[in-house]
């Protein structure tokens, strides 16, 4: 049977759903929505020279700043170091500066025969529990399953070579300093196809791309302190999970939402055209 057979629909309802439509249709008809054909992006020079200046100045500004922004995250790790007692300093040579860890190699931190058997007992557990999440959390149910499946990777690595661990801590924290950077450096292209085409005042288009990438330099040294933390307090048996799935993907995913957000508060107008003498 048609499943649209099956709804029983009230007075006040159907009278609802006929006013929806006829409003749609009006504004359709009118200035409201603009159609397909109106909607395509029209590129005009001033339209492109936005893209290019949203694309290349931020890019120019990093590259040039790349020195004083390493420099900056280095001073925010060590700050809070020193306040978690956290085995990390700064180390010259010639002119750049890198973050060591002075308690040995990554190996060194083996987890203790506790740790083992606790973790795998929470990932057996998580890993249990996603047989009864409901078809309504899909996408958490997979999520899960896959931390587990990397975090028992890693269990059985130190089960079996655990001095054969091969990163070091120092190596961690700098690919994820240095992953992060080179994804601000991705931001301002990316932000200029999916953000500078819509029809948003000027300012808004050079001003947002700033704040989301302020976000990201304090976030990220602040991201790398507490994957220090972890290995710190937990050993190295959760360096793996924190490099796969806490580490360049999670930014990335971080970025992807904070465009989605950005990209939800904007009219549906500025979907349209995005020619600047058009609602500037």
């Amino acid at each position: 049977m048609n499943p649209a057979r099956q709804l029983s629909l009230g007075r006040a309802q159907r009278e609802a759903i006929q006013a929806a439509t006829a409003r749609l249709e009006e504004a359709r008809s009118g200035a409201g929505v603009p159609s397909e054909a109106s909607s395509r992006l029209r590129m005009t020079p001033r339209t492109a020279l936005e893209l290019l200046l949203m694309a290349a100045l931020p890019c120019a500004a990093l590259v040039a700043a790349k020195p004083w922004l390493m420099g900056f995250w280095h001073s925010v790790i060590l700050w809070w170091s020193e306040r978690l007692a956290l085995p990390l300093g700064l180390v010259r040579t010639g002119d750049t500066e890198s973050l060591e860890w002075l308690a040995s190699y990554a190996g060194a931190l083996v987890p203790s025969p506790s740790t083992g058997v606790i973790s795998a007992a929470l990932v057996i557990g998580a890993f249990a529990s996603t047989w009864w999440m409901s078809d309504r959390q899909v996408p958490l149910k997979y999520l899960v399953r896959l931390l587990c499946v990397v975090q028992a990777s890693a269990l059985l690595f130190f089960m079996f070579v655990p001095t054969n661990f091969p990163y070091s801590m120092t190596g961690h924290l700098a690919s994820m300093l240095n992953a992060g950077y080179y994804l601000m450096l991705a931001i301002p292209p990316l932000l200029a196809l999916g953000w500078g085409v819509l029809r948003v005042p000027l300012h808004q288009k050079l001003l947002y791309p700033v704040l989301m990438l302020a976000y990201f330099a304090l976030m990220l040294p602040h991201k790398a302190l507490l994957h220090a933390v972890v290995v710190q307090h937990f050993s190295a048996l959760y360096m793996p999970l924190l490099y796969l799935c806490f580490g360049a993907v999670l930014d990335l995913m971080v970025f992807v939402a904070l465009y989605s957000w950005l990209a939800s508060r904007v009219s549906p107008l500025a979907l349209g055209s995005a020619d600047p003498g058009v609602a500037r």
